[in-house]
């Protein structure tokens, strides 16, 4: 009885680390929070041996994601699609038509960036990037800023003072930190509030 819970124990690790291996060099789509969460992607592939094509003209402009997978085209809608890995490892978010490259997966407050898509040439003054941030994934992204962020966590009064005493301004807010490997932000929540 007991060589046979070992040996289940053993299987269970063997799969669970297998795909966590093949998710790492994965490329696909999130259908919902939930996928995101639980890293589950749709039209996967292992990009170092598989090819498929995300369509990136339709991620940029119009309402529609573009995925050929297996020799079949899906078309799906972004506003019914939460996000995409794509054959680099970055992750995005879209919120309605509109594409926002996560920062951090995996970390608890999740950055994201965007830059209009006009982001050079004689527009570019109007179209600055901009970062957002969200307390979970399913969560709508809001303005990275002090304030968004102790409205979010209103009653977490250590996470204020230290936001206060590390963040001179809003642009602090989404610096890297070398040391630990990680947004200086979530360093100060981990800190604060976990």
């Amino acid at each position: 009885m007991k060589n046979n819970i070992t040996y289940l124990l053993i299987t269970a690790l063997a799969i669970f680390t297998q795909s966590a291996i093949a998710q790492k060099d994965s490329s696909g789509i999130y259908k919902t929070a939930e996928d995101y969460k639980t890293h589950k992607l749709s039209y996967a592939i292992n990009y170092k041996t598989e090819k498929h094509k995300i369509n990136s003209w339709l991620l940029f402009k119009g309402n529609i994601v573009r995925v050929k997978h297996q020799g079949v085209t899906y078309d799906l809608k972004k506003s019914e699609t939460y996000g995409y890995r794509d054959i680099k490892g970055k992750e995005y978010r879209f919120i309605g038509e509109v594409e926002y490259t996560i920062l951090n997966p995996g970390e608890p407050l999740l950055l994201y960036f965007y830059q209009h898509p006009a982001h050079s040439g004689k527009e570019a003054d109007k179209y600055r990037p901009a970062y957002f941030f969200t307390t979970d994934a399913a969560s709508v992204p809001q303005a990275l800023t002090k304030e968004n962020l102790k409205s979010a966590y209103p009653d977490k009064h250590k996470f204020h003072d230290e936001l206060d005493a590390q963040c001179k301004d809003d642009k602090d807010l989404y610096a890297y930190d070398q040391f630990h490997k990680m947004y200086k932000l979530n360093w100060i929540y981990k800190q604060t509030i976990e």
